[in-house]
């Protein structure tokens, strides 16, 4: 358990800087002792092993204490966030207790414990009485409780389970290499899976995890309080806001390697990383159902990565045949830390959990043993002509040519019911005319036929970076009925 590495760490380097959150330097020793304190707190409320607790999402250092301590006891957890209104109330429905400053609506009084500043001053007041005992534990445990991000906008539950959880660990440090001399930047709230577990294998191999603060942007926190930061999780568009915004005398990192999620990382973006802030750019493709599938490090994601080791990866047809290396085909996959279906929707785990395979939703083609490209979701391949080409490729091909805070491409009927294709670009820096060039000379080797370009103040994405497809339709139809 987290908690256990946690004091190893406290007895073997005391004074050793666990935590950096908003200047404040939090040793081993000290969370150890704040720990021991949330654990003996938490224990009070009397929920047996196996319960479920959602804590609302405040300052960093008291929520991650309660997580672990949940994580002592035996409780699964999840994150939410005050303002979710409907959207969190499918989660706050289903979880044994939930843990808020102020009482979400639709949530019985009997059910709620208020996260007040005076009872979480109260906690850490407390005398320090060392470490109560684990609970026991198992690998099919429930451990955290996720709502996939999806691009429909109708977010599913899903249960992590203990193994996991301890997946995710062991891979981020396999796969980026953490040690206890790593730092690690909070960019996002630890709704976000990736976030968490990355600042939680950090702790576990002894480093320190760097949290800013709220309203410094990951930019500034670079080039800031965070500039020894060596690790860092982001998604593509906010990867590229950070490089656009970067001051010009600003220093590159001795030593960062940033893993990409949520989204394809365009090549060009890649490069402008490696340049001007990355030793090394890792671009991971993986889902909520299951901690990373395949990594990319050589070139964009455009390209092939590799299946990692403890994934097997299929490409098949419609019938569930493994087809030709180089043909396009439905991805299966299949590893022993996977989830294993959504709880609230049977019917569709009964279409992506099939006889002990993964079928997340896209479409892909072998490249040779191991070597995986993702070409695209199975419901957001557009059909030109004939031609089955997936939105990411067009939008990377547009991000070659011109500059633009970001993009999104999509296929909505003409008034004669003929699918065209729409390039929506926010904050463009060109004028219309150039856009257009550079538009057409992006697609010159590409048979689109006609498209149209949409300006719009923001390309609609969730909380893991991937364009919401269905948004970005209706934004661009009213566009073009305007």
């Amino acid at each position: 358990m987290t908690a256990d590495y946690i004091g190893f760490h406290a007895a073997e380097r005391p004074e050793a800087v666990a935590l950096v959150d908003r200047g404040r330097e939090i040793t081993y020793t000290q969370f150890r002792r704040d720990l021991g304190r949330f654990v003996h707190a938490m224990a009070e409320l009397g929920l047996e092993r196996g319960r479920s607790v959602a804590v609302a999402w405040g300052d960093l250092y008291p929520h991650w204490l309660l997580l672990m301590a949940c994580e002592r006891l035996g409780l699964a957890t999840a994150t939410f966030h005050m303002n979710e209104g409907t959207a969190g109330a499918g989660l706050l429905e289903t979880v044994d207790l939930v843990l808020s400053e102020v009482r979400p609506s639709g949530v019985a009084a009997e059910r709620h414990r208020a996260l007040t500043p005076e009872w979480l001053a109260a906690v850490f007041a407390r005398a320090d009485v060392g470490m109560p005992a684990a609970a026991p534990k198992s690998p099919d445990d429930p451990f955290r409780i996720l709502r996939t991000s999806g691009t429909t906008g109708v977010p599913k539950r899903l249960i992590m389970k203990r193994r996991m959880f301890e997946a995710y660990l062991e891979r981020w440090a396999w796969m980026t290499g953490i040690t206890r001399a790593a730092k690690s930047l909070v960019n996002a709230p630890f709704s976000a899976t990736g976030c968490y577990t990355l600042s939680t294998a950090v702790v576990r191999a002894g480093g320190t995890v760097l949290h800013p603060g709220p309203g410094i942007g990951t930019a500034a926190a670079l080039a800031g309080p965070a500039r020894e930061t060596t690790h860092l999780r982001i998604p593509p568009l906010e990867l590229k806001l950070v490089l656009d915004s970067l001051p010009a005398n600003f220093v590159k990192p001795a030593n960062l390697t940033i893993c990409t999620v949520g989204a394809p990382l365009a090549s060009v973006l890649r490069e402008r990383a490696l340049a001007r802030l990355a030793t090394e750019v890792i671009v991971s493709y993986a889902c909520n159902e299951m901690p990373f599938v395949a990594v990319t490090r050589a070139t964009g994601s455009e390209g092939a990565g590799t299946v990692v080791p403890w994934v097997e990866a299929q490409v098949v047809d419609e019938q569930d045949a493994p087809v030709p290396p180089g043909t396009v085909g439905r991805i299966r996959l299949r590893e022993h830390a996977m989830a294993e279906g959504y709880p609230d929707d049977p019917e569709m785990t009964a279409r992506r959990f099939r006889n002990g395979w993964l079928y997340p939703g896209d479409l892909g083609l072998s490249q040779g043993p191991r070597r995986l490209r993702i070409v695209g979701r199975e419901d957001e391949l557009m059909n030109l002509g004939g031609l089955k080409i997936a939105p990411s490729e067009l939008e990377a091909l547009v991000l070659r040519h011109a500059t633009v805070a970001d993009i999104g491409v999509c296929m909505v009927p003409n008034p004669e019911g003929v699918d065209e294709i729409c390039v929506v670009v926010a904050d463009p820096a060109h004028g219309d005319a150039e856009l257009l060039a550079r538009v057409t000379e992006a697609f010159r080797h590409n048979h689109v036929g006609r498209f149209h370009i949409v300006k719009v103040a923001r390309v609609p994405r969730n909380s893991s970076g991937k364009i919401e497809r269905g948004r970005l339709k209706e934004i661009v139809a009213r566009a073009l009925r305007r």
